[in-house]
């Protein structure tokens, strides 16, 4: 029912060895076997040297902290791409100060910084 997230990375980003590569492969658990639930995902890796199961809560803040003033964000999820974790810092941002981020202020590169002069 829930996605599959397949995440590959190489001697490229730096993190092993050339010829080899580094994959996540993620989704939420639906059953007691979970490892089986990831299949369809491995099945694109073709063969696997090493391979490392976990399964991680999820957890979210039960107080928003609008009263305490304790804000907490979410856990991360099974999403490799981290698009609800950004969304979550976004509306976290929003409780804290009470007005939505304004992107168009952040500047992406050194070359901005040096226009906006």
């Amino acid at each position: 029912k829930d996605d599959i997230y397949v995440c590959v990375v190489s001697n490229t980003h730096q993190v092993c060895s050339k010829g080899y590569y580094l994959a996540i492969v993620s989704t939420t658990v639906e059953t007691n076997d979970p490892e089986s639930e990831l299949t369809p995902g491995l099945n694109l890796l073709g063969d696997i040297m090493e391979k490392f199961v976990c399964v991680s809560d999820i957890y979210e803040p039960t107080d928003l902290g609008e009263s305490s003033k304790v804000f907490i964000t979410k856990s991360y999820d099974a999403t490799t791409h981290f698009e609800t974790t950004c969304d979550d810092i976004v509306a976290t941002y929003k409780r804290i100060t009470g007005e939505d981020f304004d992107f168009s202020k952040v500047k992406h590169t050194l070359q901005d910084e040096q226009c906006a002069e």
